[in-house]
């Protein structure tokens, strides 16, 4: 089992703060890929209302690996995204997921579901999350002023957290969950808590005025197969006595075995991907849906709040690739494929609901979405657009600012300086006269689905390839160093570190029961290329398994590199994986590794050149790279010291603690010696 750790608040701000100045990056994001609002003469406005609440852009990521961890968060908000579907939350927040969990090498499938936090860690990251952009927008000269002129405290930064809960009624009501809901309606106590945390030094930051309602509605997840009336009985539940807004996932099978089969299979071209049969019959059915949509939306506006659906939850199918473990029955699909099927769904839904409720009736969208197809959907009302898979491609977090821009000229090119005007002016025809904007997207909506449907670039042809292998395989120093692995990351685990290529002729040690050393074995070499190497924080690292798909080596990073954990409680709990662990003070450092399992540990003195190593029976004085000593008890028999270990520790201390670098690792060291 692989587990999350969160590190302590402070220490995300602190690297937050020392890493801008230091590489003008954040979360190992670089600023030039970071969303800058529109300029120039009457630049369009972006903003969007959501359940009544202003958000700076309608775009945001849907619940999933982009929204799980505080740092997450901020990435998803560099990048532009102001709504923000925060990763499902639901009773069992001990799962066990079979590794690796993420398939985005063309299309996109994957076997996670929900939060690998605890329900309670997963609310203290939300309202951390929330508080680092608060900082940003309104403490920008903490972080070295990381926006130049840009005024984020302005509607482009506004940003609305949406919560996702599930799994059916029981789960919802249970004291868990209902504490995790509770303390996002009413995040003071959490943010009282995390405010304590703030030291005197960080005193401006400490001060702030944070909201502390810091969500108003829920995005509803429920399984696949979860009957209609159970659904009806948490949107009532969730409307009436928990008093939020509901947006209610639809689930692609609800199109019907036939007209899905027949896009997925004769239109599309994906003969090799398999509906699992049970997903038609045992969950919510169109018609069922619409009667269920019309009754909680009269409900809703009863009680003074707001009811829709999202287009749609992923697709459940047979597993039929090799990535994942071979007990893993189902898996399920989303990206290219998915778009159009759901929205096919989507547009066939409005149609049904009539001109009366389809056109007011709230719908978001989430399926396939990226930047050639994130205009068309806001032209269609949905709101938010989220995107999920497109994110985790090359780029990661960096590819969501191209959605705004590619919107930006399309307003402008449709002579719209806001998106309602955009969805108004976007198809011409009978939306141009539509009375407002929301009967306009629903005007378009059938017009951008048949579009899209006849568009090749959703075709199987066009979804086969995968990144390109150079064969060769990854070792834990040196690789082409691409640095695809670190911005595909979702969670920010893999990062890059700086240390001096070395290339260094040594042979083991063998030390006698007296504590003789004797030089054993045949010469070898420890040989460090480049100066640039990359690492994995393997706290933040869920073995997902996407850095490996976009890797142009083999083995994967986040198996093969170099993986740093942040106390020694996550690294006793990473055994029997390989792993490292700074610990100490300046100027007494140690470095534990587990290295095949065994556990050993580099003591720096009182020179950068003169360490105590122990492999794990005896314990060597090192002098200039020279084993000179044995300290504390000899062994009882000769005994060999592989000295290749030594120098691997060596190497990694002086990279990981390099101040040039700023990474999660070395923070609290760098704000130890500031």
């Amino acid at each position: 089992m692989v587990d999350l750790y969160c590190p302590p608040f402070v220490e995300l701000i602190d690297r937050m703060r020392l890493e801008y100045p230091q590489q003008q990056c954040l979360f190992d994001l670089p600023a030039r890929k970071w969303y800058a609002p529109p300029t120039g003469d009457d630049p369009p406005d972006l903003s969007v209302r959501f359940h009544g609440q202003r958000a700076g852009t309608p775009v945001g990521p849907a619940s999933g690996p982009q929204t799980q961890m505080a740092q997450n968060l901020v990435l998803s908000w560099l990048a532009g995204a102001r709504i923000l579907e925060l990763k499902t939350v639901q009773i069992d927040d001990q799962l066990r997921i079979g590794r690796p969990c993420i398939d985005a090498a063309n299309v996109g499938y994957n076997i996670e579901f929900s939060q690998e936090l605890r329900v309670a860690d997963s609310l203290d990251q939300y309202v951390q999350g929330a508080m680092l952009i608060h900082m940003l927008r309104h403490a920008p000269e903490q972080f070295g002023h990381p926006f130049g002129e840009t005024d984020w405290r302005a509607t482009a930064g506004e940003t609305v957290y949406d919560m996702s809960v599930g799994y059916d009624l029981a789960s919802i009501q249970s004291d868990k969950v209902r504490r995790f809901i509770d303390g996002m309606r009413d995040a003071a106590p959490t943010i009282a808590a995390l405010r304590r945390k703030i030291p005197r030094r960080l005193r401006r930051l400490r001060e702030l005025d944070y909201p502390t309602r810091l969500s108003r509605s829920i995005t509803l997840s429920t399984f696949h197969g979860c009957p209609a009336d159970e659904i009806e009985r948490i949107c009532e539940f969730l409307l009436t006595r928990l008093e939020v807004d509901v947006i209610v996932k639809m689930n692609p099978p609800m199109l019907g075995q036939d007209a899905l089969e027949h896009l997925l299979h004769e239109t599309l071209g994906f003969h090799d991907i398999r509906v699992n049969p049970v997903a038609y019959t045992a969950g919510l059915q169109f018609d069922q849906a619409l009667a269920m949509c019309r009754r909680l939306t009269a409900l809703a506006d009863g009680q003074g709040r707001r009811f829709g659906a999202k287009f749609s939850n992923t697709l459940e199918v047979l597993n039929h690739r090799s990535v994942f473990p071979a007990d893993e029955r189902v898996m399920y699909l989303s990206g290219p494929p998915l778009h159009v099927i759901t929205l096919a769904l989507a547009a066939r839904f409005r149609r049904q609901l009539g001109p009366e409720l389809g056109p007011k009736f709230p719908i978001s969208f989430s399926a396939g979405v990226d930047r050639k197809n994130f205009a068309n959907m806001v032209a269609c009302g949905f709101v938010p657009v989220s995107t999920c898979t497109d994110l985790l491609k090359t780029g990661g977090y960096g590819r969501l600012p191209p959605y705004l821009r590619e919107l930006e000229r399309a307003m402008r090119a449709a002579g719209a300086s806001t998106i309602d005007q955009y969805c108004l002016t976007a198809r011409g025809g009978q939306a141009a006269a539509a009375a407002d904007a929301s009967q306009a997207g629903w005007l378009n909506t059938p017009i951008i689905a048949r579009e899209t449907c006849a568009d090749p670039r959703y075709n199987q042809a066009h979804n086969r390839l995968v990144p390109k292998r150079i064969g060769s395989h990854l070792l834990l120093f040196d690789c082409i160093t691409c640095n695809k692995c670190v911005p595909v990351c979702p969670n920010d685990a893999n990062f890059l570190y700086e240390t001096q290529p070395r290339d260094i002729c040594y042979r083991d040690v063998e030390v006698g029961p007296g504590g003789s050393l004797t030089p054993s074995g045949n010469p070898r070499h420890f040989v460090l290329q480049r100066s640039q190497q990359i690492a994995n924080y393997a706290d933040f690292c869920n073995h997902c398994g996407n850095c490996d798909t976009f890797c142009p080596e083999w083995d994967g990073p986040y198996l093969k590199k170099p993986s740093f954990f942040g106390t020694r409680q996550s690294f006793d709990a990473g055994a029997p994986h390989d792993g490292f662990l700074l610990a100490g003070r300046p100027g007494r450092l140690s470095l534990w590794g587990r290295i095949d399992q065994q556990v050993c540990r580099l003591e720096e003195l009182a020179s950068e050149r003169h360490f105590h190593y122990h492999d794990g029976t005896v314990t060597l004085v090192i002098d200039e790279n020279q084993a000179i000593g044995v300290t504390g008890e000899f062994p009882p028999r000769p005994h060999r010291v592989d000295m290749g270990r030594y120098h691997a520790l060596a190497a990694l201390l002086a990279g990981i603690k390099n101040p040039d670098r700023v990474t999660q690792v070395n923070t609290r060291l760098l704000v130890a010696i500031e």
